[in-house]
This record gives C-alpha cells, structure tokens and sequence, in this order.
C-alpha cells in the first residue's frame, strides 16, 4: 500500500517544522560546548560571575551567528530533496527554528533582547535562502 501524494506532501511541511526544530536544538548544543570549553579547559577557576558574562556574551554571539548558519543547514537539507515549494518549505523550517528560540527567551529571560529580532530576521533569511537556492537548482536542466 503506497501513501497517497497528500500525505507525502503534508509529511514534508512536518519535516519542515522538526528540521527548523533541530536547527534551534544544535544552536543550543552549541552555546552549551563553548560555555563549557570554556569553563573548563580556557579559563578553569573563574567565579560564577565571570562565567555567567561569557555564557551571555556567547549566547548573544552565538545565538546570531549559528542560529542563521543552522537553519540555513537545515532547511538546505531538506529543501534540496524536494521538488516543490522549496521556498516555503526553507521559511517554515526557519518560522519552527524563531517559534522554539523566541519560545526559550521568554521562558528563560522572561522577555525578549533585541538581538532575538535580529536573529530571527536573519534566520527568515537564512531559511529563504536555503529554499530559493533548492527552487533554482532544480529550474536548471542537466546538460
């Protein structure tokens, strides 16, 4: 028995979600290593406070930076499997990544810094990208 295209195609738009998901999850991850490098193997011996500045500042840093290159990864990853609605599909994976990180901040910081607008302004960017680039790609005939 063979899964009917509509329920191939909403299993993507699932997909899409999970993807944007785990780009948020490995930022994380990501920030987590570094803080933890950091703690103890660069700067061992440091009290909380100076610790806490670093996991603020790399947060900020990392957040941004990863976040975008993240989604990018993983709308790239699945947009370039599909062969349809690779640009909506890179934006939902970066609207699931912004929903998880915006979802974090306010349950973590109870509010929103003003880098979580840049990040998620890059992260659209990043998941549009990814899904214009996969569209392109398969406009182009093989020669």
């Amino acid at each position: 028995m063979t899964d009917s295209p509509a329920a191939a195609r909403s299993d993507h738009w699932l997909r899409a979600i999970v993807y944007g998901l785990l780009a948020e999850v490995a930022t994380i991850i990501t920030i987590i290593v570094i803080v933890r490098i950091y703690r103890q193997v660069i700067a061992p011996g440091q009290a909380d406070a100076v610790y806490a500045a670093f996991g603020e500042r790399t947060g900020g840093i990392v957040g941004i930076i990863g976040g975008t290159v993240y989604t990018f990864l993983m709308a790239r990853l699945l947009t370039r499997r599909l062969s349809e609605r690779q640009l909506a599909h890179g934006v939902v994976v970066a609207v699931a990544a912004i929903a998880l990180s915006i979802g974090g901040s306010l349950a973590g910081h109870r509010g929103l810094p003003m880098g979580y607008l840049l990040a998620s302004v890059l992260k659209l960017a990043a998941g549009a990208l990814a899904g214009f680039l996969a569209a392109r790609g398969r406009s182009i005939p093989a020669v």
